[in-house]
């Protein structure tokens, strides 16, 4: 869990710095399919879990690219990494 939001906060600070939203979705959907893969998931359920979160990734990082000035980038910021935890 800690690496999770470990990796967000990460992910965060590349975002700022590329503005590419789907860099930093790409890379967490990789994370998740390593991380799946390690701790012995079967294929399908991991390759099906690191599609659902390329696709959560892809709109979290898509909308603070988008909303990258006041509170409602806080909020979604807030936001998922509250669900990253989850």
């Amino acid at each position: 869990m800690i690496f999770k939001i470990l990796l967000l906060v990460g992910l965060l600070q590349l975002l700022y710095r590329t503005e590419n939203p789907f860099l930093c979705s790409a890379t967490y959907g990789v994370a998740a399919l390593l991380l799946g893969l390690m701790f012995g998931g079967q294929i399908v359920s991991v390759l099906i879990m690191s599609l659902i979160a390329f696709g959560l990734a892809t709109a979290y990082f898509w909308l603070l690219n988008e909303y990258r000035d006041g509170a409602a980038h806080w909020g979604i910021m807030i936001g998922g990494l509250v669900i990253g935890i989850v």
